[in-house]
């Protein structure tokens, strides 16, 4: 094959057949990232990994939201994975290094973005950088409950008695969780004596609780107002801005004068960070349909639940708030994981 001779008419032929090569190379670039697999990715399933063990009220929600969320999404399969103990660390861990596809979800209290950061002198992880927030689920204060032994109708009669009978058992769901700090709460600034236990759940304190091996406990009212109704518990306050509906005669924390108690929690969905925006619009609209389906607010609303269903801005806001404010509160008690 000849030689061609360097003449303007070859360089000109020569830089035309190397833009021709830049825009197929471009192009196929561009094919092959619209080629990139789209959000659900089929035959992979949606895990929701869960804080707690099976039967408490993060796993009962996730399983009733996960049916609702298969409808939205294809069909794709949700699986609920619990990933209990740790204050939380382990299951937040375990979402953060997932791949951010959006098929690995964490489902978790206030407790692990707001609380236990600030309580390791050497954070776990970043509430922040490490994770997506995608939505609220719903907002709920707490109600004490004590085993009907305790000889005490409500949180002023508990303080006056733990005063004179010596410490008072009381389990929380967990090392740094809202019932642990509720309790140390009253002991610092209340004169309180509570003795804090602490278990691997809701499930397991309640357990114990009813078994008379702690005497009270700061509860979610999804566990605990099937056991005030059957007499097996009895209230002793509401932690949150008003009574609950459902129990009409259980005063706030705020109206027996303990209103330091009134910072209420919440449940909401994260990813691992840097999920694709296309992914975390899609989530979002997902989780919040399945949020408000009358279904679902017939199951959890009775349960003293405000469902919510937010934006993902809007539950950032939220997220960063409550850091802080907990911050304040961990500070003041000097509670510490580490």
């Amino acid at each position: 094959m000849p030689i061609e001779q360097a003449t303007p008419q070859a360089a000109n032929r020569r830089r035309f057949i190397a833009y021709g090569a830049s825009v197929a190379a471009a192009a196929g670039f561009s094919s092959s990232w619209a080629q990139a697999p789209s959000f659900p990715i089929a035959g992979k399933p949606i895990r929701i990994v869960i804080p707690a063990p099976p039967g408490g009220p993060a796993d009962i929600l996730a399983r009733a939201l996960a049916v609702h969320l298969t409808a939205q999404l294809d069909g794709t399969p949700v699986i609920v994975e619990s990933k209990p103990g740790g204050a939380s660390v382990p299951a937040a861990l375990a979402v953060a290094s997932a791949p951010p596809d959006g098929h690995t979800l964490l489902l978790t209290i206030n407790t692990t973005h707001t609380q236990v950061p600030h309580m390791f002198g050497k954070p776990p992880y970043d509430p922040f950088r490490e994770f997506t927030p995608i939505t609220q689920v719903y907002r709920n204060g707490s109600i004490l409950v004590a085993h009907p032994s305790v000889a005490a109708n409500d949180l002023k009669e508990l303080i006056e008695l733990s005063k004179v009978s010596g410490p008072i058992p009381a389990g929380s769901p967990g090392p740094g969780t809202n019932g642990h700090l509720y309790i140390e709460m009253l002991n610092l600034q209340y004169g309180a004596k509570l003795s804090h236990v602490p278990y691997k759940g809701s499930a397991d304190a309640t357990r114990d609780l009813l078994g008379g091996f702690i005497k009270v406990l700061f509860d979610s009212p999804t566990t605990s107002l099937p056991h005030i109704r059957s007499g097996r518990e009895k209230a002793l306050a509401v932690v949150g801005p008003s009574r609950l509906k459902e129990l009409p005669d259980v005063k706030t924390v705020r109206e027996l004068g303990y209103s330091a108690l009134e910072v209420t929690g919440w449940m909401g969905f994260f990813g691992p960070a840097n999920l694709p925006p296309a992914t975390l619009d899609r989530l979002n609209k997902a989780l919040v349909a399945a949020i408000r389906r009358p279904e679902i607010h017939a199951q959890f609303e009775p349960l003293g639940l405000d469902l919510t269903g937010t934006t993902p801005s809007e539950f950032l806001a939220i997220v960063r708030s409550d850091h802080e404010t907990w911050g304040r509160i961990i500070k003041q008690t000097g509670v510490k994981l580490d």
